[in-house]
């Protein structure tokens, strides 16, 4: 038998996907399983969005499932820019938004329009954990400024400063997913000045921007001194609660890394799924985004507070803090680690099979993530969250 690439065989299997398939292999086994692992809405999409969406598939089903545009529908363009000018003040033409399959997507297509095999990218970690399965995807070298709860998971401006000097770009999210952080203003206005001065890309993750519970969202477009620099890659899955429907867009001030990433989309997938393109051209131009938001981010909140309360009371050795935004909370577990000589991952397989409580470890985010667990508080009603974190407590000896 052939042998598969050395490029394949290189990237490891995530845990993050062992640790969902293993959740799902309970559940069908028939186990009762508390899933803290998905990062997606816990709530359905807006009904009346989606009955506005048959009917108009019902009405237009050939247009509704053909090929559209590799850039993306005109009408979902035109949707989204009057969307960012809505919420952020953002002045962004339709002709300087492509429409991806996912924020994932979006993030690929902005790293290859960027960088070059063998360059350096700035990470803040713990950060996502397919940023860096991505940057070995594309033959990039990771440089990241470390982040931790003392510090509230801002990174530090002096090693932002410092790592800027050597790297073609810098990759992150805010909110953030695992810490759930919100990114400080100074450090905002550090990196955005900074990166304009020495022309480095800044690839801004937005996919969380409308999960805010206290403070709000911070538009790095207002902090930039030379926007040619700023591309910003965001995702249909969080606000509109469509993440199965693989949509998501990047737009930047700078045209012509636009049109890269339109002509690479054009290779990797011709087109983003049409139908959930008409789905999200409904859901912004009708106002159903709006009233979605107003009506989930309040349960959202409770379910946050939950989570919250349930690791102080049933975890009282972890060390937490309260998110402010996203859909995490991230608790330090190291006391509890250290006493049973375990690491993060070899808990959380043991917790979900003995308990049938499934979360993530820490380490895949990064080194500053080891001995921490992300626990997704949307997805779950607030009597099952604190059943869920009861049963980590129980894991550890605390009940």
């Amino acid at each position: 038998m052939a042998p598969v690439s050395n490029r394949s065989s290189a990237i490891k299997q995530s845990p993050h996907r062992i640790l969902v398939a293993l959740a799902d292999q309970l559940r069908r086994s028939g186990r009762r399983v508390i899933d803290f692992t998905a990062g997606q809405p816990g709530l359905p999409p807006d009904a009346l969005a989606l009955a506005e969406f048959i009917e108009f598939v019902n009405k237009n089903t050939f247009n509704a499932f053909r090929y559209a545009p590799t850039q993306g529908l005109p009408e979902l363009r035109e949707a989204l820019s009057n969307d960012l000018k809505k919420y952020g003040g953002v002045d962004i033409p339709p002709g300087n938004i492509a429409i991806v399959s996912g924020g994932l997507e979006g993030i690929i297509l902005a790293l290859y329009a960027t960088t070059d095999p063998g360059d350096r990218v700035l990470l803040f970690e713990p950060c996502y954990s397919m940023y860096w399965d991505t940057l070995t995807f594309l033959g990039l070298k990771p440089e990241w400024c470390s982040e931790s709860i003392e510090n509230g998971f801002q990174p530090s401006i002096d090693c932002v400063l410092e790592k800027l000097k050597n790297v073609k770009a810098v990759l992150f999210a805010s909110p953030d997913n695992p810490t759930s952080r919100v990114i400080s203003r100074d450090v905002a206005r550090a990196l955005a000045e900074e990166a304009s001065r020495r022309k480095v890309w800044i690839l801004y993750d937005v996919a969380y921007k409308h999960l805010v519970y206290e403070g709000e969202h911070v538009w790095l477009e207002k902090y930039v001194e030379d926007p040619g620099i700023l591309v910003n890659i965001g995702s249909f899955s969080k606000d509109i609660a469509i993440p199965g429907g693989r949509l998501g867009y990047v737009y930047s001030a700078n045209k012509d890394v636009v049109s890269e990433i339109v002509k690479l989309k054009g290779i990797m997938g011709i087109v983003a799924p049409v139908p959930m393109q008409w789905l999200a051209a409904i859901y912004l131009s009708k106002g159903y985004k709006e009233k979605y938001l107003e009506y989930v981010l309040p349960i959202y909140r409770k379910r946050r507070d939950a989570a919250f309360e349930a690791v102080s009371k049933y975890l009282p050795r972890a060390r937490v803090l309260k998110p402010t935004a996203s859909m995490y909370v991230f608790p330090d577990m190291s006391a509890y680690l250290r006493d049973l000589k375990m690491n993060d991952l070899d808990f959380a397989t043991k917790l979900a099979s003995e308990k049938g409580v499934v979360v993530l470890p820490g380490s895949i985010f990064g080194p500053s993530g080891v001995n921490h667990l992300r626990i997704t508080f949307v997805t779950n009603d607030e009597k099952t969250i604190e059943e869920g974190i009861k049963l980590i407590g129980e894991a550890v000896g605390e009940a």
